[in-house]
This record gives C-alpha cells, sequence and structure tokens, in this order.
C-alpha cells in the first residue's frame, strides 16, 4: 500500500486498526524531525533517541484509545516535548538551548544539499551568528513554526501561551533576526 498519498486522518484511521507497515510508515516519516528537536533540549544523543522510541511505543500501545484530534506530527511533537522534559528532569542533564546556533537542526547531507555554493554558506554561518541573539524561547518558537512547520495554534498548545502571544514571540524573534544580519553585513563592508 502506498502510505504516502494518505492524509494523517487515513494513516491514523490504519493506525488504530493495527497496521504494522503504516506504523512504520509514520516513524519513518516523523522520527527524524523529533529528533532534530529532541537537540533543542540535550545533545545526548542516546537520550533523544530513547524518548523516541518511548513515544513511538506509547502510542503504539495507546493506539485503540488514542484519538488524534488535528495532525499526527502535531501529536507526536506535543507527546515528546513532554516527555524529554520529564525525562531530563529525572536525569538532571537539561542543556541550555543552543540547538539552533550549534547546527544540529539539520543532517550534514540535507545541509550540503541545501546549501550547494559558498556565497549560501555565508549566509547560512551569519544566520546561526544572528541565531544565538534570540531567547531560548524565541528559538523554540521559531524552530517550530519555520522548521517543524507546525501551525500557530499547534504552537501555542505546546507552549503553553496564547496565539496572539506566539505571532508577537515569532515577530520580535524575526526582528531581531534582521537586525542581528543588518549588523553584521554592515560590519564586514567597514
Amino acid at each position: 500500500m502506498n502510505y504516502e498519498g494518505l492524509n494523517d486522518k487515513q494513516l491514523w484511521k490504519l493506525i488504530s486498526a493495527d497496521d504494522r507497515k503504516a506504523f512504520g510508515y509514520s516513524f519513518n516519516l516523523y522520527s527524524k524531525d523529533l529528533f532534530r528537536y529532541g537537540q533543542k533540549f540535550t545533545t545526548a544523543r542516546q537520550v533523544v533517541e530513547d524518548v523516541i522510541q518511548d513515544v513511538f511505543l506509547d502510542l503504539w500501545n495507546k493506539r485503540k484509545t488514542t484519538s488524534i484530534d488535528q495532525s499526527i506530527k502535531f501529536y507526536l511533537f506535543t507527546a515528546f516535548r513532554r516527555e524529554i522534559i520529564r525525562k531530563l528532569s529525572r536525569l538532571r542533564v537539561q542543556e541550555p538551548m543552543d540547538y539552533f546556533a550549534s547546527g544540529h537542526m539539520m543532517e550534514d547531507s540535507y545541509l550540503e544539499g541545501v546549501i550547494a555554493q559558498q556565497g549560501e554558506i555565508e549566509s547560512n554561518q551569519k544566520l546561526y551568528r544572528a541565531i544565538r541573539n534570540l531567547s531560548e524561547r524565541q528559538r523554540e518558537a521559531v524552530y517550530l513554526r519555520y522548521f517543524a512547520n507546525l501551525t500557530y495554534k499547534e504552537i501555542s498548545g505546546m507552549m503553553g501561551i496564547s496565539v496572539e502571544a506566539l505571532y508577537n514571540l515569532i515577530f520580535k524573534s524575526i526582528k531581531v533576526l534582521k537586525a542581528s544580519m543588518r549588523e553584521r553585513v554592515q560590519f564586514q563592508t567597514k
């Protein structure tokens, strides 16, 4: 069966009806995104991988009683965020959210494919440096919106803020990024 053509509602219906291949497809589809998102909480690779496994195992075990009203991706990101915070609190290994600036967000192969020319590499380096000027909360919001492609409503629910507050947070983040990028360009041209 071709799972790629299915929407989330159809895919979830198959999963809740014990379709292991549909479940495997959803794991393959979302596990890399969850891993990159987990890197913002900790660089402890094994912890992130364990939490991803736990989230998917829990989802499989509760597939008959779980209702996914929005998207499967949103459900997974929400469950993952809750579990990684819980696990890191227990382990007391929580690290600063320098995931954006450290380049952990993207796989090397993806980065190499996207950044084929030297000018693009320099531009991305400037962007990573500019991202360091954002607060942890701003980085998380920008990551969820522009890299995880979650909706404002989904992100506001995850972060526990109103949609309006999220709009403001992202707007201010973009403003800080633009100002920082401008400063870097002006500094380099002098």
